[in-house]
């Protein structure tokens, strides 16, 4: 595999940066996570990676999203306000892949699963490892990704089990030991 490296004179990429970044970001283990919203734009969902803690030292504890530009889900949060941030145990990986859109779409994502409302009225998958009902507080569009800012107004806590990651352009789990 040819190495992207930065020539010091003038901080041009040289080689495929591209490549070498996206097989690097491969190799981390990321914990899954369904994004789901609905209101008056509509209900939707989608599978990402892409989740942080900001801060939980503000009257509303603040968790970043990253979702493509064109997702259709991201379209709704906007529109929407609110999203619910489900994290997924290892026994979730069916479900993670229909919601990536490898099997059903649209509303029919959300005939898998035991969904039930969170206290905002957002779907929120019964036995996730834990849930986040957010209100979509700020947004920025960076490159080809829209980074959603959730005010965080209540976590449930689910059970206890082994959570879902995503390395290598596949699943795995925590090895119990």
């Amino acid at each position: 595999m040819k190495q992207a490296r930065m020539d010091t004179m003038n901080s041009e990429p040289v080689g495929d940066l591209r490549g070498s970044f996206l097989e690097a970001m491969s190799r981390a283990a990321n914990s899954v996570y369904i994004v789901t919203t609905d209101g008056v734009a509509g209900r939707g969902g989608v599978t990402v990676t892409a989740f942080s803690s900001v801060s939980a030292d503000v009257s509303e504890p603040r968790l970043l999203i990253c979702m493509h530009h064109e997702s259709s889900t991201a379209q709704l949060i906007r529109a929407n306000g609110v999203f619910c941030v489900n994290i997924l145990s290892a026994a979730h990986e069916g479900l993670s892949e229909r919601f990536a859109g490898r099997r059903g779409k649209g509303e029919d994502r959300f005939a898998e699963g035991n969904w039930t409302r969170a206290s905002s009225g957002l779907l929120r998958l019964e036995d996730a490892l834990a849930s986040y009902d957010c209100r979509l507080s700020e947004q920025s569009l960076v490159g080809t990704h829209h980074v959603l800012f959730g005010a965080v107004q209540d976590v449930v806590l689910g059970p206890d089990a082994t959570p879902l990651l995503h390395t290598r352009r596949g699943y795995g789990q925590v090895a119990e030991g």
